[in-house]
Parts: structure tokens; C-alpha cells; sequence
């Protein structure tokens, strides 16, 4: 299991295919890790959202509306993980089947699963950055999640080049374009969200 991570292409090359068990696993550990930094940082949380509630509700109101949202943090890792799994595994498909990819949608569903283990591999370190500065967004947070979404896109691309029987360009730009268009959604509503 290490080739995947110093050499994506001969695993994929070597594996061409995995049990969908194993995919599910690599997408539960991220939620469960995702859930973990969430518990573990409930503190910062509370702090930024009651700051934030407080220009609306009172400080009682807003430490009880906090108790609700809660729970809501802590799932969210859950579903993010996993109908982001099937959006990103959706778009990769269709992308990949345009420029004449080949194979059945579960088996890119399998493949997608990789490209969540650089952010696993990187969860130690981040846990570390936030316990540290008791900050979610830092100048060390930007980098490291660069890093991953860079050795996410040359997982998924190998992954697409060998199982979607496309060249490296091609499966570069299946995976590119889908990434790209959900970073813009996000920016999106980011930029969208009132203050």
C-alpha cells in the first residue's frame, strides 16, 4: 500500500481493480479523522461561532443555539465525505468518459477513494497546527492543504490513466476540471454567505 503514495502509477498499474470495501474504508477514516479535529477543536469552534451569533442573539441565546448546531458539526464530516465521494467520483466520470474513458461508474467510484488518503496521511500534522495556533485557516493550513490537493490530483490522474485507459494528459484533465469547478462552487458561496 505504500507504492500508492511514492508511486501511483505502478500501483494502479498493478491493482486494476479493489473491493469497494476498501474504498469505503479510505472515505470512513477521513470522516471519522474529519469528525475527530472537529470534537477535539469544539473550544475554537465555540468561541468563533458564539462571537458570531452574538451580533443577533443575546449570549444565552447564543451558547443554547450553539448546543443545537453542535451535533450538526460533528456529523457533518460524515456526509461531507461521502456525497463528496460520489460528486467528485460523478464529475471525474463524466469528464474521463468525454475524452474516452473507458469502465463502469462503480469502478471510478473505487478509484476516487485514493485521492482522500493524502489528506489522511496529512491529518497528524494539521491536527497538530490547529492544537497549536487555535486557528483553522493559518498560513501552515493554506500550505499543507495545497500540498494535498496537489498529491491528490497525481493519485487520482494515475488512477484515471489506468483504470479509465486514458493518457496521463487526458486523465490530468478529468481530474482537473471536476476539482476546479467544485473549488469554484465553494469560493462561490463563500463569497456568497452574508457576513
Amino acid at each position: 500500500m505504500l507504492e500508492i503514495l511514492v508511486n501511483p502509477d505502478k500501483f494502479f498499474r498493478d491493482h486494476d481493480d479493489v473491493n469497494i470495501l476498501v474504498a469505503i474504508l479510505i472515505v470512513a477514516t477521513s470522516a471519522v479523522l474529519g469528525a475527530l479535529m472537529i470534537y477535539a477543536n469544539l473550544d475554537i469552534i465555540e468561541s468563533s461561532v458564539i462571537r458570531q451569533l452574538q451580533q443577533t442573539l443575546s449570549a444565552e441565546q447564543a451558547r443554547m443555539m450553539f448546543e443545537l448546531m453542535k451535533y450538526t458539526f460533528l456529523i457533518t464530516p460524515f456526509i461531507g465525505a461521502f456525497v463528496g465521494w460520489i460528486i467528485i467520483a460523478g464529475l471525474i466520470h463524466i469528464v474521463s468518459s468525454v475524452l474516452g474513458g473507458e469502465g463502469e461508474f462503480s469502478k471510478t467510484l473505487k478509484l476516487t477513494a485514493f485521492g482522500y488518503i493524502p489528506s489522511i496521511i496529512l491529518f497528524p500534522l494539521n491536527f497538530s497546527i490547529v492544537r497549536m495556533t487555535h486557528e483553522f485557516m493559518n498560513v501552515s493550513i493554506m500550505i499543507i492543504g495545497a500540498a494535498s490537493t496537489i498529491w491528490q490530483l497525481l493519485i487520482l490522474t494515475f488512477a484515471v490513466k489506468n483504470w479509465r485507459k486514458l493518457d496521463t494528459t487526458k486523465a490530468a484533465i478529468s481530474v482537473v476540471i471536476p476539482i476546479v469547478i467544485l473549488a469554484g462552487l465553494s469560493l462561490m458561496g463563500r463569497l456568497l454567505r452574508p457576513m
